[in-house]
């Protein structure tokens, strides 16, 4: 039940508007842009993402302001898709690539976007609340492997931990 509600954090996450440990996210974020559908390329490990793959998000502005998520992904231990839906808001600055993300009532988490190709919206690395996740994600399910290893060392060069990375089943189509 525990990784049911944890799964549906996957992307990652919300809560202030700079990263961990004071980590800048964009500037110049436009939420209009990042609309739409985001594969994960690569994540750390963690918990409330065990034995999941082949994961996407898709996001939708609704009449209200907010946005819409929903997550999905294979579950390999239970050979079945999982859907999930949440909403975003942004966390300050409507300029700043912060957001607030919940999949269950008031309980927000930081979705925290520190990288992004700005001139085609094309991937992002994101982080959550802990040095100790991020993912790279991409508006195709597959990234070219030279882009992956450079956000992968942009990460590291910002703090953060790479040693137990899980990518994506679609990263062998490389």
């Amino acid at each position: 039940m525990l990784k049911k509600l944890f799964f549906s954090l996957f992307m990652l996450l919300a809560g202030c508007a700079n990263a961990p440990d004071e980590i800048p996210v964009v500037d110049g974020f436009q939420l209009e842009r990042f609309l739409g559908t985001w594969h994960e390329i690569v994540r750390t490990q963690n918990s409330f993402q065990k034995d999941l793959d082949w994961v996407s998000a898709s996001y939708e502005l609704t009449d209200k302001g907010q946005v819409r998520i929903v997550n999905k992904a294979y579950d390999m231990r239970l050979r079945r898709w999982r859907i999930r839906s949440g909403r975003a808001v942004l966390d300050g600055d409507k300029h700043a690539g912060a957001l607030k993300v919940s999949f269950f009532g008031s309980f927000f988490s930081e979705f925290n976007i520190i990288d992004l190709d700005k001139e085609h919206y094309s991937w992002a690395l994101v982080s959550g609340r802990e040095r100790s996740m991020f993912w790279i994600i991409s508006r195709k399910a597959t990234m070219d492997p030279l882009l992956k290893r450079r956000l992968i060392q942009k990460a590291e060069s910002l703090g953060f931990d790479s040693s137990k990375l899980v990518y994506a089943g679609y990263s062998s189509l490389n």
